[in-house]
């Protein structure tokens, strides 16, 4: 029994690292909540989800109780993107306009500005290191 367990610890001390890899922080700064109704919903995507619109990885729901929130996820390095929106009128959804322009106020990682359509996953793509990351996003 005692070698056994002296076989087991020491594969579980030289076990590969690259097999689990390791989780870092992913802080997300929104800016510019205009009220302090509704929730500030923010959505967490890697390239292999249909950014924005599609099921993200994660997210949260924050109370919009001050002009700046704050998110924060935990996150294997990697390419990201994000997609917030302040839902004001507190109805669970991003009410939009004919067309399909948003309502209410909204914002992407890079604080990518899209024109005439939906922005594409490699408009709002950040890497977070192994050291972590922070990013700004402004709410228009």
């Amino acid at each position: 029994m005692l070698i056994l367990l002296s076989v087991l610890s020491f594969f579980l001390a030289n076990e590969d690292p690259t097999k689990s890899p390791k989780k870092t922080s992913l802080k997300v700064d929104v800016h510019n909540v205009r009220t302090s109704q509704g929730a500030v919903y923010v959505a967490l995507f890697r390239a292999d989800n249909s950014f924005p619109d599609g099921k993200p990885m994660d997210g949260r729901r924050l109370d919009a109780i001050e002009k700046r929130v704050e998110a924060t996820f935990s996150v294997e390095p990697g390419d990201y993107a994000i997609a917030v929106f302040h839902d004001e009128n507190g109805n669970g959804k991003l009410d939009k306009r004919i067309f399909g322009i948003p309502k209410e106020p909204y914002g992407f990682s890079n604080n990518f500005r899209p024109t005439m359509s939906a922005p594409k996953f490699k408009d709002c793509k950040f890497t977070v290191g192994e050291g972590g990351k922070t990013i700004s996003i402004k709410l228009d």
